[in-house]
C-alpha cells in the first residue's frame, strides 16, 4: 500500500487494516464522510490483493440509471478477477438493494457447491450514511448490510490527520504542478500552520482543491497566509483559554451535561455513533457505554 500517504495514528490503523483485507476476499463496507478518500482505498484494496490483474469497476449507487446495477454486475462478473465499486450503497433503491442480494448470496452458493470456477466478483462498498440507522428505519436491507459488512472500516475525517496535512499538501501540488506543467508554489510556515488548523470539511477533496489552486494562480511563487481563502485563515481554532464555556456561579449537574452534550453530538452526526464519539472525543466503546449509562436511545 505505499501510495497511501499519511503516518497519523488514525490513518496508520487504517492502512494496517487495508493490508489484512487486501489478502482476503471478505464483504468490505468503507465508512467515512464525503471526500476522505473511500475510492482511493478500495482501488488500493484491489492492487493489493490476488486480484490485481483484474479489473476494477466503480458505480456511483446515488443518482445511478435504474439499469446501472445489473449491467454492472453482468460486465464484471464475466471476469473472476474483478472488484467492483460501490460508491454511497446506502443510496441504492428497494429493488436494486435486492438485485445486488440476489447476486452475492448466488455467488456463495455457487462456491460452496464448487460450480463457479474462481472466486467471483469482489464486491467492496462505501457509505457516509449509518447504515445500522437506515436498517433501523427499515430503508436498507439488514441481510444485505451484514454481507456487505463482514469488516467495517472507518475512514477518519481530515481533521482527525493533523499530521498528515504537510505530506498531503506536498503531494497535491506536486501532482497538479506536473499536471499543469508549472513550477509548483512554495508553502510559508504560517500557511502550513493555518492548513494544519484548519478543521477542512470537505475533507481530501477540499484540500486537492485547494492546492489545484494555488498551482493555478501563484505558481513558482511563495504562499503566504494572505494568499489563503478566508475560510482557511478563520478557522484557527479556539485558544485554550476562549473555550466558549465557563463554569457559572452556582454549579453544574455534571451528569446532565454530559447526556446533553452525547444528545447534541448525536444530532449534529445524524446519529451516526462513530462520527459522535469523535465530535466528544471518545472512542466509540466509550460513547456506547454512556449511551447505556444515561438511558440514551441511540
Amino acid at each position: 500500500m505505499t501510495t497511501l500517504i499519511g503516518q497519523s495514528p488514525a490513518f496508520t490503523r487504517l492502512r494496517n487494516a487495508l493490508s489484512m483485507v487486501a489478502a482476503t476476499d471478505v464483504g468490505v463496507l468503507l465508512l467515512g464522510e464525503p471526500g476522505t478518500g473511500k475510492e482511493t482505498l478500495a482501488r488500493e484494496i484491489h492492487a493489493s490483493s490476488a486480484r490485481r490483474e483484474g479489473r476494477f469497476g466503480v458505480l456511483a449507487c446515488a443518482g445511478a440509471p435504474p439499469d446501472a446495477l445489473d449491467r454492472c454486475l453482468s460486465a464484471f462478473s464475466r471476469d473472476a478477477a474483478s472488484t467492483l465499486y460501490l460508491d454511497e450503497v446506502g443510496e441504492l433503491n428497494a429493488g436494486d438493494q435486492a438485485r445486488l442480494l440476489h447476486f452475492i448470496v448466488g455467488q456463495d452458493a455457487a462456491a460452496h457447491d464448487g460450480s463457479r470456477s474462481g472466486s467471483g466478483l469482489r464486491i467492496v462498498a462505501a457509505s457516509a450514511l449509518d447504515l445500522d440507522r437506515l436498517v433501523q428505519q427499515g430503508t436498507f436491507r439488514r441481510d444485505l448490510y451484514l454481507r456487505l459488512c463482514v469488516v467495517p472500516l472507518e475512514v477518519p475525517p481530515l481533521r482527525e490527520r493533523a499530521l498528515d496535512i504537510s505530506a498531503l499538501t506536498q503531494h497535491f501540488i506536486t501532482t497538479a504542478a506536473a499536471r499543469h506543467r508549472v513550477e509548483p508554489p512554495r508553502l510559508k510556515s504560517g500557511a502550513e500552520r493555518l492548513l494544519r488548523r484548519y478543521t477542512w470539511p470537505g475533507n481530501l477533496r477540499e484540500l486537492a482543491n485547494l492546492c489545484e489552486r494555488l498551482v493555478i494562480l501563484l505558481p513558482g511563487t511563495e504562499v503566504g497566509p494572505e494568499n489563503l481563502p478566508g475560510e482557511v485563515v478563520r478557522g484557527a481554532p479556539q485558544s485554550q483559554n476562549d473555550m466558549g464555556f465557563s463554569l457559572p456561579p452556582h454549579g453544574i449537574d455534571l451528569n446532565d451535561l454530559e447526556a446533553e452534550l452525547i444528545r447534541q453530538a448525536l444530532s449534529l452526526a445524524g446519529g451516526n455513533k462513530s462520527r459522535a464519539a469523535r465530535l466528544l472525543g471518545l472512542t466509540r466503546d466509550t460513547l456506547l457505554y454512556r449511551l447505556q449509562k444515561h438511558l440514551i436511545a441511540g
